[in-house]
């Protein structure tokens, strides 16, 4: 398969599209609505995983994990480890992943995310001893909720700028 060269412009969108989701997680939000907040960087990155697999791969999963744990203060690594082990079913099997209908797809993000949001516990636990909230996994249905949403919005944007 030959794989076209992707412009300077169409690795701004797929960058820009990136930013926004790690911006949409630093947003300043009510207490009881921040409990809530979907994983958005890890959806975008699934999406882009799933429509580019041979241009967004565990690499870009795993620099996006590393800026997370930066931006949010956290152990370096924590979130590039996470970001790295939840792509790699991804980047593996996208071809599959690609004829799921949107609600098996979000069903199984939903799992993707909490797997994620379980490994960044279990590092964070044993490294600082952080403690279990009743909370912690709510994003994990938000994010499932999400998805079918977010997913036509980006597959609509990947299309108005032609990005292959």
């Amino acid at each position: 398969m030959i794989v076209e060269p992707i412009s300077l412009g169409q690795r701004g969108v797929v960058l820009a599209t990136l930013v926004i989701g790690l911006v949409l997680s630093l947003m300043p939000m009510s207490l009881g609505m921040a409990a809530w907040r979907p994983d958005w960087q890890l959806l975008v990155l699934f999406y882009w995983l799933l429509a580019l697999p041979h241009r967004v791969n565990i690499g870009v999963a795993f620099i996006l994990g590393a800026i997370v744990d930066v931006l949010l203060g956290t152990t370096l690594g924590i979130h590039a480890a996470a970001y790295s082990l939840v792509a790699y079913p991804v980047v593996r099997h996208y071809q599959r992943l690609r004829h799921f209908s949107l609600l098996q797809q979000s069903s199984l993000i939903g799992v993707l995310v909490g797997l994620a949001r379980a490994i960044t516990f279990i590092i964070e636990h044993y490294l600082n001893n952080a403690t279990l909230l009743s909370n912690y996994f709510w994003p994990v249905l938000s994010s499932a909720f999400v998805w079918p949403w977010l997913y036509l919005i980006l597959r609509k944007i990947r299309h108005r700028f032609h990005i292959r």
